[in-house]
């Protein structure tokens, strides 16, 4: 017990001892020390210390008004307020001068001032010859020269009446470099010039100097060609390449009378294509066939027309057979209807069918009968031995199911037709231009409807100056009567127009076909729809013409640049449209036939027979001519560039 205690007076004693060595003289000098030294480092500035910088206030950026616009009214008060003081005018040359610059390549402007101290001093110089001087404005064609004064291409004068002025003038056409004179003309004929421009290079009307669109067809072999537009290259050539059917070929076609007019309308259609075309039927009793074609030899085979019509049709195979071999083989036969099909046919010499029905749609569903039967073995034994049959577009399904016929055989054709309309007959062109005093090789534009602000025949009047540049033979007829004829007329005397332009009220029908039909163009510039312009569409339709119209007119019924030409009610636009037209005849012309082909009619019998063509020469391509040229895409070359 008495160690622990001892060793508890210990630790208590340790403490103290401690805190009497820390508190000894020694340490607290040295604390003094350490007190003193911190002291002075903190008064002190450290040299890699930075003073802070106190931040500014970020300033709120200053929103700059942006100026109104001034309004149409400040503009023309202030434009007004500079013209009064006429500072042009201020101004006063030390020398007379005269400039020259282009507006377009067939329009320039000239602007002169003559000082009154060169006309004093030249008139006191001159004396009486000055008498009677004329002051005029001189431009010289100095196309490719170096002016000597002398020898420019061409001169013309203008009549001047003022010191100081401006001009417009016009040149026959672009491409030219032109320079300028201002001075007087003696009485003698001397011409005193008292200022010349600089010259003037005015651009030339089209990007090559041939400017019309004929083009040349350039072959591998050599062969050239001249192609009226090169715009219509496409369609070239697509028919370079779409196989055509030689001409004057042997066809023989064969039919009973009575059975409908398709045959003898295809046969005179063949006929006026150029080919030699022998008609085959049966005489009947004895006589010669009443069924005479134009141009088509008729041959009337002798056979007696009692019996079934099986009998009938086995009698005219006969018949055919023993005609056939005594005449020259042939290279196309046609066989309309099952009756006159059922001979035995020269091997190698193509066959076409054509059907207007088959037995089983004859029967419209009754029961058949033996000669039904009969009839429709015949029609499939038929339809073994022809390489083509015609068939009208809805009996194509069911002749390949009950012919038992392939489907490459059996084609789809038109078996119905028209005479040609009043649209379609033929026509002098020539003839009814001049029925309005126009000539027959002049370029015919026609505009039908009211003329009236709504219609836009002020647009037409306005852009024909302009078109008349491009194409000076161009004539507008204007058909229709409005509040607005006087104004054209006085707006036609002031342009100088009444060359180019007919106006003609009212007009019958008949005469209106006409019209439509000898004119490149209908022009219908509406502002806004007008009564009656989807009938007039039509009738241009119908006539083969080509529309030119805007947004605001009947544009749903034109297609752009297939049926014509779609633009806006503006002058400019107008203008545009017009030459585009003009410009290419051939296109204009395709625009007129697509519309016409579009316009859901009939076809009459020469379409009919074009296409018959047509399909002869994609079946059977040993009847097609022979090309000549061996390139299977030919070029086509501008021609001015060759």
């Amino acid at each position: 017990m008495r160690g622990a205690s001892t060793s508890r007076s210990r630790n208590r004693q340790r403490p103290r001892q401690r805190r009497r060595r820390l508190g000894g003289p020694v340490h607290q000098s040295v604390r003094r020390s350490i007190r003193e030294s911190l002291s002075a480092d903190a008064a002190a500035p450290s040299e890699t210390s930075k003073p802070v910088e106190t931040p500014k206030p970020i300033e709120k950026p200053k929103l700059v008004e942006t100026p109104k616009p001034l309004d149409a009214i400040v503009l023309r008060e202030r434009a007004w307020s500079v013209a009064e003081r006429q500072p042009a005018h201020a101004f006063i040359p030390t020398a007379s001068h005269v400039g020259l610059s282009m507006v377009s390549p067939c329009r320039g402007f000239a602007h002169w001032r003559l000082l009154d101290g060169w006309i004093r001093e030249t008139a006191e110089q001159r004396g009486d010859a000055w008498y009677d001087c004329r002051m005029v404005l001189r431009i010289y064609d100095v196309s490719c020269l170096e002016f000597t004064g002398l020898n420019a291409h061409h001169v013309r004068d203008h009549e001047i009446g003022d010191l100081c002025g401006e001009l417009f003038f016009d040149l026959p056409h672009g491409g030219t470099s032109q320079l300028a004179e201002v001075g007087f003309v003696l009485r003698d004929g001397e011409f005193l010039p008292a200022a010349r421009s600089d010259v003037a290079q005015f651009a030339p009307g089209s990007p090559v100097g041939h400017g019309d669109q004929t083009a040349l067809l350039v072959e591998d072999n050599g062969t050239i060609e001249v192609i009226d537009s090169l715009w219509d290259q496409e369609r070239i050539l697509i028919d370079r390449r779409t196989p055509k059917l030689r001409a004057g070929l042997r066809i023989g076609a064969f039919a009973f009378p009575g059975t409908d007019e398709f045959l003898s309308k295809l046969t005179a259609g063949l006929s006026q294509q150029g080919h030699e075309v022998h008609l085959f039927v049966p005489s009947g009793d004895g006589s010669h066939s009443d069924w005479p074609v134009e141009n088509v030899q008729t041959h009337a085979l002798e056979m007696t027309s009692d019996g079934s019509p099986l009998q009938q049709a086995t009698r005219f195979a006969r018949a055919v057979e023993k005609q056939l071999s005594k005449m020259q083989p042939f290279d196309l036969l046609h066989l309309h209807q099952w009756m006159a099909a059922m001979a035995s046919w020269p091997k190698g010499t193509p066959t076409i069918w054509t059907l207007n029905s088959i037995e089983t749609t004859r029967r419209n569903g009754s029961e058949p009968n033996r000669i039904s039967d009969q009839i429709e073995r015949a029609e499939r034994d038929i339809a073994s031995t022809v390489d083509c049959i015609l068939v009208p577009d809805w009996l194509r399904e069911q002749a390949r199911n009950k012919l038992k016929a392939a489907g490459s055989r059996i084609h789809a054709f038109p078996m119905e037709g028209r005479l040609p309309n009043e649209w379609e007959c033929q026509l002098d062109y020539g003839q009814v231009k001049g029925e309005i005093s126009v000539g027959p090789l002049d370029r015919l534009l026609i505009f039908v409807g009211p003329l009236e602000h709504a219609a836009g025949v002020d647009l037409i009047v306005e852009a024909l100056p302009t078109v008349l540049q491009q194409c000076p033979s161009v004539r507008v007829a204007f058909v229709g009567e409005g509040d607005q004829r006087s104004e054209l007329e006085h707006r036609i005397g002031e342009l100088g127009l009444w060359h180019a332009v007919r106006l003609l009220g009212h007009v019958e029908s008949g005469q209106l076909v006409r019209l439509l039909r000898a004119s490149e163009a209908l022009l219908m510039p509406s502002r806004y729809r007008v009564p009656f312009d989807d009938a007039v569409v039509d009738m241009a339709c119908r006539a083969g013409t080509a529309v030119i119209t805007t947004h605001s007119g009947p544009a749903h019924l034109v297609h752009h640049e297939e049926t014509g030409v779609i633009t806006y009610d503006n002058t400019g636009s107008i203008v545009w449209a017009m030459n585009r037209v003009l410009e290419d005849p051939t296109h204009s012309q395709r625009m007129g036939e697509y519309g016409r082909r579009n316009d859901g009619y009939i076809l009459n019998w020469n379409e009919v027979s074009r296409r018959y063509v047509e399909l002869c020469a994609t079946t059977f391509p040993h009847l097609t001519q022979t090309r000549e040229f061996t390139s299977s895409q030919p070029n086509l070359l501008i021609r001015g560039t060759v």
